[in-house]
């Protein structure tokens, strides 16, 4: 990976994996179980400023000039320790203050963003309902303009760290006629009156990152906390939206290190007719194939992230991210399954959990399918 890496991101990337094995790994399984939201790992991460790393110094960011390649190894390294950790990380300190930090006031920069930079709150991101998932248009939450502000009535679904968020920022229709062009987004304080937690859903992978269903009844929201413009406010964050699909390409290369990892270090330990398992030709085979699979999905993924620094056109290069880590990743973790035998199936070994949380990545953010229609798209056809 040194075709990405210099000095400065190679001591970034030697910091964090040391956090990530000292004080993320001895926890995941435990994180895993319980299912519980791990909320003193999350404000030690923040205290030590990597929420901050796309965002300016003046706000408790990091001022980097590579942002795009350094969140890319936060996602990396810490879904190598915990994707459900990961997964919660990497919704905070991306696309959920994004928009708080690129169309927010002044005011609602201090008072929202930060404090989540440090830590201090949980940030999430509401686009998804029952009726509208991969098509946004179709957004039926609705944003009635009143008197200095708007009423927010609507559901949400599936909406990534939604039971613990101090604040979200959440996608409305402000005029159904005009489809996507009439989607705006709003600043929502959780402790609006109307604001509720329907429950708390229970899904195979990422247990200790919670996804949620969402009511919005009536919820006022001042007009300071529109954030963009009424029309086509939607529009203007689909490059955090863009870039997002990267950092879930991260998020399944750090499972795929993990299983690769656990496997190598078996074959070479697993006793089986007076010899490590790794000395049969079978799973040899399965490893390089494993590492074969696992650098083609860190060099696009990088690649990607690196055109993005630079501010270059991703839209194609972000999607074929995804779609060739996520379901990359979750053939390494199957292949990592079927090394271990029954003892893969044993929840006492960690290998099941990477493969059920191999399949974070391949939906969220947009299925694989999705993503191939993206990208045929913008080939036109």
């Amino acid at each position: 990976m040194n075709l990405y890496f210099d000095e400065d991101l190679e001591q970034f990337q030697h910091n964090l994996a040391r956090w990530v094995d000292e004080r993320l790994a001895p926890q995941a399984e435990a994180l895993d179980q319980s299912k519980e939201f791990p909320r003193a790992l999350f404000k030690e991460l923040g205290e030590l400023g990597y929420y901050g790393i796309m965002y300016p110094e003046q706000y408790g960011g990091l001022g980097l000039a590579k942002p795009y390649l350094y969140y890319t190894v936060l996602c990396e390294e810490l879904a190598r320790g915990s994707m459900g950790f990961a997964a919660i990380v990497g919704m905070h300190g991306s696309a959920a203050t994004y928009a708080v930090h690129t169309w927010g006031s002044e005011a609602l920069r201090q008072r929202y963003l930060v404090p989540a930079l440090k830590g201090d709150m949980v940030a999430a991101f509401a686009i998804t309902e029952p009726d509208a998932g991969s098509d946004a248009s179709a957004i039926r939450t609705r944003a009635q303009k009143v008197e200095g502000g708007y009423r927010l009535t609507g559901n949400k679904v599936f909406i990534s760290n939604g039971c613990n968020a101090d604040f979200i920022t959440v996608a409305a229709s402000t005029d159904p006629q005009k489809r996507l062009k009439g989607v705006a987004l709003f600043l929502v304080d959780t402790k609006t009156p109307g604001f509720t937690v329907a429950r708390r859903l229970d899904k195979l992978t990422t247990h200790c990152s919670d996804a949620a269903e969402l009511v919005f009844d009536e919820v006022f929201v001042p007009d300071e906390c529109r954030l963009g413009s009424e029309e086509g406010g939607f529009l203007n964050a689909f490059k955090s939206l863009t870039v997002d699909r990267i950092f879930t390409a991260a998020l399944a290369i750090g499972t795929g290190r993990a299983a690769y990892d656990a496997a190598l270090k078996y074959a070479k330990e697993r006793q089986q007719f007076g010899q490590p398992i790794g000395k049969f030709q079978a799973v040899q085979f399965k490893l390089v194939d494993m590492l074969a699979e696992l650098e083609q999905c860190r060099l696009y993924t990088y690649h990607a992230a690196t055109l993005a620094d630079r501010g270059q056109p991703i839209i194609i290069e972000a999607a074929l991210a995804k779609i060739i880590a996520a379901d990359g990743c979750n053939e390494i973790c199957q292949k990592a399954l079927n090394i271990f035998g029954g003892y893969g199936l044993m929840n006492e070994y960690p290998v099941q959990r990477y493969l059920r949380d191999s399949y974070f990545p391949m939906i969220g953010g947009g299925t694989s399918d999705i993503m191939r229609m993206l990208v045929a798209r913008q080939l036109g056809i």
